[in-house]
């Protein structure tokens, strides 16, 4: 009789322990949050081109091009996950970053006093504010690097908000005799709009205690953006831009 018992035990403890393991060393907390500070090293720069008729000498056209550079710098990120099964879950990350810029266009129209020796003006405008808000919608699996580490990798959709100031109009003024124009303001508009794209990621954690540990992600994130910022000459325009891009980082990791 107790040698049956030692038998059962032993089977036990074998049928037992591969599920035990499964549990403790792919997923073994019910849910996670993680709090990183990644860095965005590719810049989502973008441009616009216009070209059309001009009011008073409609046999000639007016051109407008600008270039909004961004720079590469920081973001907030924050999420959170839910084990679904023993390597499997559902999560969902939140990204913000917000910068200011500095834009240059070009602006060409007809000369007024002689017919074929358009006028050209050049500059800059700074200070173009641009933010962006990001809700990634995750399917995660998780896979065992050792006792203590861990793999995840996600992906799901994206939902980006992005608020951007461009330059709407020029003001500019036409000396007599000149040939070039004279600067003088830009009428900047804010422009918000929001679209959907896809998120994809790799995170690798570590875990220091049982509820705390720290964690490193790469994300690349991407949706494109049309936005709209109106004309005072009636001129329809459709900027785009992308949203989103290639995040490297890390952060803290809580476990519960």
């Amino acid at each position: 009789m107790a040698r049956n018992i030692r038998g059962l035990l032993v089977i036990a403890m074998f049928v037992a322990a591969p599920a035990a393991a499964q549990e403790t060393r792919a997923w073994p907390e019910r849910a996670f949050i993680a709090i990183d500070v990644p860095f965005q090293p590719l810049a989502n720069g973008f441009s616009e081109s216009l070209r059309f008729p001009d009011a008073v000498r409609r046999t000639e056209n007016v051109s407008f091009a600008a270039d909004y550079p961004t720079a590469r710098g920081v973001l907030f990120d924050a999420g959170a996950g839910v084990r679904v099964t023993n390597a499997m879950g559902i999560g969902a990350t939140v990204s913000w970053v917000q910068r200011s810029t500095t834009g240059a266009f070009d602006l060409t129209v007809p000369n007024p006093a002689t017919a074929n020796r358009p006028l050209n003006l050049t500059g800059s405008v700074s200070g173009l504010r641009g933010r962006e808000l990001g809700i990634h919608v995750q399917t995660i699996y998780a896979r065992a690097l050792g006792k203590r580490s861990r793999l995840m990798v996600s992906g799901g959709p994206s939902i980006f908000t992005t608020a951007q100031d461009v330059v709407r109009s020029l003001e500019f003024n036409i000396p007599p005799g000149a040939t070039s124009l004279t600067f003088g303001q830009a009428q900047v508009a804010g422009v918000t709009k929001s679209a959907i794209g896809f998120n994809a990621g790799v995170d690798v954690s570590w875990a220091l205690a049982s509820h705390v540990g720290v964690g490193a992600v790469t994300r690349y994130s991407r949706a494109t953006v049309t936005l709209d910022p109106g004309s005072a000459s009636g001129v329809s325009r459709a900027i785009e831009l992308h949203a989103g891009g290639l995040h490297v980082g890390g952060g803290v990791r809580l476990l519960f």
